[in-house]
């Protein structure tokens, strides 16, 4: 879909060649993305900038679309020793460290041998703290100590787990109450287009949970993975993350603030594996705690949500469960670099996952899938909530309210070295 114009805004002469020079390798940086996503179907996540970018695109060889790379770097550097606004600055750095991500990704594709961690600095522009298996004892002990019943840990928590699975004849139903009541929620703290909407999908055989595929024009597909039980706590989450106030807001965001109000098409594409993810999916996995406390999600779910689902149980001891198993969220991180890095294989990763992590033999396998595509992506799951969190405590310290923060954080895109720094000062 094309890009509605940008507002028309006077500025300074000077001010003016300088944004047509951002303009042009803004223009460029996408073109390059989209053809770095000839090579990689699943590097652009979404892309709504004019689609004669996209049709003219053709296979081209990587060293090429390298050199092609240094030189929009070398233009980039130029652009930083002019005479820079605030506002324009701002935008070059997002670009700098975007085709940074870019270059790091070719050579990737080139051959270039990276660890977990180089990925993680390399695409995200984030390192993660480390853990060790010994760091998990607690929380597993703590379960031990929750879950009814003697004997094998996993078996306890999968069996205990299983009378709050949502069943198959009332998943849509569920979750599209549970988008609904997400965005009733969201809409009480920031005001969307009017012409913003969604599509919700039930589909199979996918290596992740539930998608959102961004669509442009403020409208998103939303789909849900079949292939595992859901679980009634999860309806809640996926809703949150895929929709309100999680990708669905995040990218409607900008595509309002930055894209159709600036005319920086650089946000109309979005390739996965780049610093935005950070953000992306930090700001996504922190929604939730957003527009629910705990006990107001705990009021949802056994006044709503179990009714539809037919379910009848202790949801309060339920949610302190999970809430001590989220403890437990690192654990992907470990698990993943260790197989990345080649230090395990990948019967010992799902091995530690149905150990460790409390996994179903099926959904193990289906996250080591998920590890082999995306590799250190799973930082920006945990680290960016934690790190999306702790940024919004940082502005309300400074007097500006969560929602306020939150909603700045997406309308105006940071990276992690960027939120960190934010922490520090």
């Amino acid at each position: 879909m094309p890009i509605s114009s940008p507002i028309q805004v006077q500025f300074p002469v000077a001010e003016q060649r300088v944004n047509s020079m951002l303009d042009q390798q803004a223009e460029a940086y996408v073109k390059l993305v989209l053809a770095v996503g000839c090579h990689q179907s699943d590097y652009v996540d979404a892309y709504y900038g004019p689609q004669s970018w996209r049709t003219e695109q053709r296979l081209l060889p990587l060293p090429l679309l390298l050199q092609n790379a240094k030189g929009i770097n070398t233009q980039f550097a130029a652009l930083a020793q002019q005479t820079l606004s605030q506002t324009q600055s701002q935008r070059l750095s997002f670009l700098q460290l975007q085709l940074d991500s870019v270059i790091f990704y070719i050579e990737q594709l080139q051959g270039k041998s990276v660890s977990f961690r180089q990925q993680s600095a390399g695409l995200y522009d984030a390192l993660a703290p480390e853990y060790q298996l010994s760091d998990f004892a607690l929380s597993l002990s703590t379960l031990d100590q929750l879950l009814p019943g003697n004997g094998d840990l996993r078996q306890r928590f999968e069996d205990y787990r299983a009378q709050f699975i949502v069943p198959s004849h009332a998943v849509a139903c569920v979750f599209n109450a549970c988008v609904q009541k997400a965005r009733q929620l969201t809409g009480l703290h920031i005001t969307l287009p009017t012409a913003e909407n969604f599509k919700i999908e039930y589909v199979t055989d996918q290596i992740w949970t539930a998608y959102n595929w961004y669509q442009g024009q403020f409208n998103s597909v939303i789909q849900l993975n079949q292939d595992q039980p859901l679980y009634l706590e999860r309806a809640m989450e996926l809703a949150s993350h895929e929709g309100y106030p999680g990708h669905h807001v995040f990218n409607v965001l900008q595509e309002q603030s930055l894209v159709q109000q600036q005319g920086w098409v650089e946000y109309a594409i979005y390739p996965l594996f780049s610093p935005i993810s950070f953000l992306s999916e930090g700001s996504a996995n922190y929604a939730l705690a957003m527009i629910m406390t705990d006990e107001q999600r705990l009021a949802f779910e056994r006044d709503v949500l179990m009714p539809m689902a037919g379910i009848e149980a202790d949801i309060a001891h339920y949610q302190q469960v999970m809430q001590v198993y989220k403890q437990l969220a690192y654990l992907d991180n470990y698990v993943c670099q260790k197989l990345t890095d080649g230090h395990i294989d990948t019967d010992t990763a799902a091995a530690l996952l149905v150990k460790y992590g409390l996994y179903s033999d099926s959904r193990a396998a289906q996250r080591v899938r998920f590890y082999q595509a995306n590799q250190a992506y799973v930082i920006n799951y945990n680290f960016g909530e934690h790190s999306v969190k702790n940024w919004v405590a940082a502005q309300q310290a400074k007097g500006a309210t969560a929602w306020q923060a939150f909603e700045t954080l997406l309308r105006g895109p940071l990276s992690a070295s960027q939120i960190l720094a934010g922490l520090s000062r």
